[in-house]
């Protein structure tokens, strides 16, 4: 999922779904690697700094995390 996390100040683009990545960490931010070694996902730090404000406008919150319900 792509997202903007305003309060973070960190964009995530989901270039493609991945059961597992690696990340490598970048002066900007990480790049998320899949098995085959081919990019999965970016991952923009101090996003406000470095990407259009056009962009960040259009881009959703992330979602929160699902919580566990106990069982009653």
């Amino acid at each position: 999922m792509t997202y903007y996390d305003r309060e973070a100040d960190i964009v995530y683009f989901e270039v493609q779904n991945a059961d597992a990545a690696r990340s490598v960490e970048h002066v900007w931010g990480l790049i998320d690697l899949g098995g085959d070694g081919q990019v999965v996902g970016l991952e923009y730090w101090d996003a406000s700094e470095r990407l259009p404000e056009e962009l960040l406008g259009a881009l959703p919150a992330p979602k929160p995390p699902v919580e566990a319900t106990a069982a009653s």
